[in-house]
């Protein structure tokens, strides 16, 4: 069975090129612009057709789950994953996924469609993004990603945005907000009334 599936998707490759990872079942798009595309997703008890993820991405899984990678060659390999890991992925992964678990995987994943830029300019007597010291889960070449606590009503330094940002925050019921802060943004918070956990995806 296994060799016949190797064989399956070589021929799907050799076809054409494979579909973009999403929109699929379990998927809603939340946002979408120039810059990035965002997308809550549920890897729901079912296998996927074949895909290619055609952007970098980046994300935070928000409920725990247990899913089945096969890559091109027909090789499977099972994968738990805890709540609030952080995820990064380069582009030109082509694979095909099962849902696992009862309870599915889920988790907010950004696709960035645009190359990289250089960060704004400097404001003088504004400082800039980050404040309150966040904690830093992730720095590369592409996402930098920061993770605050629940949000307070006690005040905040205002702000300056270098990068653009997609802050994606959670509420006590653990459902998913998105928004987009662009670059040269100024402001007081990035984290909305009644947020247990918020994420800065800041995009380079």
């Amino acid at each position: 069975m296994r060799g016949l599936l190797a064989a399956l998707v070589v021929l799907l490759l050799q076809a054409q090129d494979p579909p973009p990872a999403y929109p699929r079942s379990g998927s809603t798009k939340m946002l979408e612009n120039d810059r990035v595309i965002v997308w809550n997703i549920a890897w729901l008890k079912q296998q996927y057709p074949l895909h290619r993820h055609v952007y970098d991405l980046a994300g935070v899984y928000y409920t725990s789950g247990d899913r089945v990678i096969v890559s091109t060659e027909g090789v499977r390999r099972p994968v738990s994953t805890e709540a609030w890991n952080i995820a990064f992925q380069r582009s030109g992964v082509t694979h095909i996924e099962e849902g696992a678990s009862d309870e599915p995987l889920r988790a907010v994943f950004i696709e960035i469609k645009a190359a990289p830029r250089e960060q704004g300019s400097a404001t003088a007597g504004e400082p800039v993004f980050p404040v309150d010291t966040p904690a830093q889960r992730l720095d590369n070449d592409r996402v930098r990603v920061w993770e605050y606590g629940a949000a307070t009503e006690a005040p905040r330094p205002t702000h300056r945005h270098a990068h653009d940002a997609v802050v994606v925050s959670f509420d006590a019921a653990g459902s998913p907000e998105a928004r987009y802060v662009e670059r040269g943004t100024v402001h007081e918070s990035d984290l909305p009334a009644g947020a247990t956990r918020t994420f800065v995806f800041e995009i380079k």
